[in-house]
């Protein structure tokens, strides 16, 4: 409806004095005052704001759902000059100005220059030499005229009477049909230039009517399912500029977060369609990419880093990455590798050394197995004797446990909670260790360890354990299910009985 066109496209291509996202600032340079075109130069934009006081002015573009800063000049009585000996990226780019105030730019052409007032810098824009940016003020100046026709409306239905809402619902619903006529026209009349790609990105899928005989609950399914599914019909992936605007990072973040279930493998399902449609330009696809590896390495839900290994094994090991060089690619090879074997879901490594035989002894010598413990759950608990937070945090497992087992009403699917707790010290004390044992008493644990020295008497391991785990820390915590799966890893305390009570309501429903 017309709310929804007039205030998206507003949102993103007006200026507005409200301006809440920082620009990334990085020097670049001072331009030139010479307001003549230099042959020389890759890119000149003149510019000239009346009533705007001798200030800087930032020459800033969107990428990535951020703003960087690109360049910078003086403005002497409401003058001044963007240049430099590198052709700026193509895309949508802001001129900031004093007190937070912006105003959007096209750049396709690299000179140009336009004049405006400060007072008014959307109505009286106008350009010289640029082909894009002309039409696009034409689409500005006829959505901003539209939106001051709706926002009285908006706020006049809010305490009409039922006959009043009837007219502004029509009234409203004219205006729609005008921007709808508007928009269509402008899209055929300036389909050569880059803004209308912008404005064609932006648009989302018509839904077709679906089938008379759905049930409420399957047509809702439908108008989803098909609206994901053609989510990218509009968006230009052939043309890198799509980058440099607010739009593509906005509808990448929607699609990963709004559009797709928030669990591992239906994230992987949607980042493979949105890299297999990234192929269609080598600039998109890198970002696609790296955006996506970085952001689930980095996310702190528990079970994303699956998304990370799923994309370097992917696309980093495919030797397609060709953008990072052969000392990243390791790194991050190497980071993949360590969490892989650890993933939410995948049985936890058994603790064997290379010739297939189990290590982890308890504090008698006797070799305990992780896959021997017979229960229902088992928590894995990895700890260092020495560790100060271990201290803290073991006393609160246990009694977390303890309450698990004797207070078995907490769930309603079982008379008692079956759960253990297989318990590895991370270090080469002995003697510690059996006085940490003591003193945290948890004795009624399997308590294990692998404290194994070469011949010179150093500390050895007896396998890459600690990697396959993941352990650069401690204390951590992993929670396994009858077969010794991960159901949860790198939980405290507090999220054990969280998570057992999720898992049992789900399978009683």
């Amino acid at each position: 409806m017309i709310k929804r066109i007039t205030l998206s496209l507003i949102s993103i291509f007006i200026f507005s004095i409200s301006f809440s996202q920082q620009v990334e600032l990085f020097k670049k340079k001072t331009t030139s005052e010479n307001t003549d075109y230099n042959n020389e130069l890759a890119y000149e934009i003149q510019g000239n704001i009346k009533g705007l006081a001798d200030t800087s002015i930032i020459l800033a573009y969107y990428f990535g759902g951020k703003q960087y800063a690109s360049d910078t000049a003086n403005s002497i009585n409401g003058s001044f000059v963007f240049s430099g000996i590198e052709t700026l990226g193509g895309g949508m780019y802001m001129i900031v100005l004093p007190n937070q105030q912006y105003f959007d730019l096209v750049i396709s052409e690299q000179f140009f220059s336009f004049s405006t007032d400060v007072n008014n810098l959307i109505e009286l824009m106008e350009f010289k030499n640029s082909k894009e940016n002309t039409p696009f003020y034409e689409y500005l100046k006829f959505i901003t005229q539209k939106q001051k026709q709706v926002t009285p409306l908006r706020q006049k239905e809010s305490t009409a009477s039922e006959k009043e809402k009837e007219e502004i619902i029509k009234e409203i619903s004219n205006i729609d049909t005008e921007v709808k006529l508007f928009k269509s026209n402008f899209e055929e009349k300036y389909n050569d230039i880059f803004f209308t790609k912008v404005i064609t990105a932006s648009t989302d899928p018509i839904i077709p009517e679906s089938t008379e005989n759905l049930t409420k609950q399957e047509k809702q399914i439908f108008q989803f399912t098909y609206y994901k599914d053609h989510y990218w019909d509009n968006m230009d992936f052939t043309d890198q500029r799509m980058l440099r605007t607010p739009i593509f990072f906005n509808k990448m973040d929607t699609y990963l977060n709004k559009l797709t279930v928030q669990n591992p493998d239906s994230i992987k399902k949607s980042a493979d369609i949105l890299v297999k449609l990234s192929r269609q330009n080598k600039d998109i696809f890198q970002y696609v990419v790296s955006y996506i590896t970085s952001t689930y390495e980095r996310s702190k839900i528990m079970g994303m880093d699956a998304v990370f290994v799923h994309m370097v094994e992917n696309y980093y090991m495919t030797g397609e990455a060709d953008w990072i060089n052969e000392k990243q690619l390791d790194k991050i090879e190497e980071r993949a590798e360590k969490i892989a074997p650890n993933l939410i879901g995948r049985p936890a490594p058994p603790f064997l050394d290379q010739l297939g035989n189990p290590f982890m002894t308890d504090n008698k010598g006797i070799i305990q197995r992780l896959y021997d413990i017979d229960s229902r759950y088992t928590l894995l608990v990895f700890f260092g004797p020495d560790c100060g937070h271990c201290k803290k945090e073991l006393p609160k497992i246990k009694t977390v446990v303890d309450s698990l087992i004797s207070e078995p009403k907490l769930f309603s699917n079982h008379k008692t909670l079956d759960i253990k707790v297989y318990s590895v010290q991370t270090e080469f004390d002995e003697v510690k260790w059996n006085e940490f044992i003591i003193n945290q008493e948890i004795g009624d644990w399997t308590n294990v360890g692998d404290i194994q020295y070469d011949l010179e008497g150093n500390p050895a391991a007896s396998s890459n354990w600690r990697d396959e785990y993941d352990i650069y820390s401690t204390p951590v915590i992993y929670l396994l299910d009858k077969d010794k799966k991960i159901l949860a890893k790198r939980i405290d305390h507090s999220q054990i009985s969280k998570v057992i009570k999720r898992i049992e309501e789900r399978e009683v429903n």
